[in-house]
């Protein structure tokens, strides 16, 4: 049993604490506006095929996880990966909160976002325990906008056919490979696992977070999916309506400032050098100006150009980063530089075929292109055996 004594400052949260800040840091531009896309594109199947793989496989990282330990080893062994995965996951909302949100409320109250992140960082420099309970404060901000969005909005559950659309089914196996593997990389998952110190702890806290917490944010999104859909139609500017917009203006501004601030005090607690603090500011300008520029371009393939650059975000989280842990943290009959070699193969191969899944909206090309990511991973296998160089996998204590 660990001494008292030696508990780092964070494991004295209990694990219903942790479970709102899992469930809060888990929220993002992406369980919040991802069901509007899908609900429209492939019907309430897209919600639930969105939905189900996303709450088990964050979840399933608590119990993946055996140990504080293990997660530490995999932060190390993997630290520049998952030092991209908050950049580009801030940039992310960089993007989101200036392209969209201020559909609903403008751009002065949407930069507000911004401004909060900034400051909460500046003030809770030195506090980081500080996010545990700022967690349960934004998830009662988001409970009490949902409550005041189905009292005076349209909130609307949309029903379930009894057979899904070809849509949702085509989508399935991006949600699998994404969701199952992309919270490996998580800094703020890593936070968690490692201050919960009992295998206990860790269920609870990754169980409820993800299966309460998390779970009701996105009924929450399902409930304003038809509407916010409204926003992203030629005309969508005769389609704003503040009695509602507000509402949902402040769930997304208060989740993305929370978002951007955990992830950015994830990534500064990694001590970066500077060319990676570097690499994070021009990501986050880069989002800002596409932001402000997509809004005064034509429409790309019939969609919105911002929505366009939102998708090319969302092909982070679909194929590179869960290729990445699919490669090179999980057990593999080859060395590093040959799995390398077949990851950046599958990349090339694969993307052409997510851009024709997500961006020309001809998804049945997402099946070949999930095919090729898992399988190009045994390409180098008959050539060479497992080297020193692997990692340690996943499951291993």
């Amino acid at each position: 049993m660990t001494d008292a004594t030696d508990l780092p400052e964070e494991s004295y949260h209990a694990p219903i604490a942790w479970a709102a800040f899992l469930g809060i840091s888990w929220t993002w531009c992406i369980g919040m506006f991802v069901p509007v896309l899908l609900v429209r594109d492939a019907g309430s199947w897209g919600w639930l095929v969105f939905a189900i793989p996303n709450v088990i496989g964050a979840a399933a990282m608590g119990w993946v996880l055996k140990s504080p330990e293990q997660s530490r080893r995999i932060v190390e062994s993997h630290s520049a990966a998952c030092k991209a995965f908050s950049i580009v996951t801030i940039a992310f909302h960089v993007f989101f909160v200036l392209w969209f949100v201020p559909r609903l409320v403008g751009l002065p109250t949407a930069a507000v976002t911004l401004a909060l992140a900034a400051v909460y960082l500046l003030f809770t420099i030195a506090r980081g325990d500080y996010d545990i309970p700022v967690a349960v404060v934004v998830l009662l901000i988001s409970i009490g906008a949902a409550v005041r969005f189905a009292y005076h909005g349209p909130a609307i559950i949309p029903h379930f056919p009894l057979v899904p659309s070809a849509n949702a089914i085509y989508l399935l196996p991006v949600c699998l490979f994404g969701f199952a593997l992309c919270p490996y990389l998580d800094l703020t998952f890593h936070r968690a696992r490692q201050a919960c110190i009992e295998p206990e702890e860790s269920h609870a806290a990754f169980g409820y977070g993800f299966g309460v917490c998390f779970f009701a944010m996105i009924i929450f999104s399902l409930s304003y999916s038809r509407v916010l859909s409204l926003l992203l139609v030629d005309d969508w500017r005769d389609n704003v309506r503040p009695a509602y917009g507000k509402a949902i203006a402040v769930h997304m501004i208060v989740q993305s400032a929370y978002t951007i601030s955990v992830h950015a005090r994830a990534f500064l607690d990694t001590r970066p050098k500077s060319g990676g603090v570097l690499a994070m500011l021009i990501s986050c300008q880069i989002a800002l100006l596409a932001a402000f520029f997509s809004v005064g371009l034509p429409r790309i393939a019939g969609l919105d150009a911002g929505e366009v650059v939102y998708r090319v975000f969302m092909g982070f989280y679909g194929l590179l980063f869960p290729a990445y842990v699919w490669f090179f943290m999980l057990p593999a009959r080859a060395n590093r530089n040959a799995l390398a070699r077949a990851f950046l193969l599958a990349v090339v191969v694969a993307l052409p075929m997510y851009t024709a899944g997500f961006v020309l909206n001809r998804m049945v090309w997402l099946l070949p292109g999930v095919a090729v990511a898992l399988l190009a991973k045994w390409i180098p296998a008959s050539r060479s055996t497992q080297s020193a160089e692997m990692t340690e996998p996943l499951p291993n204590n």
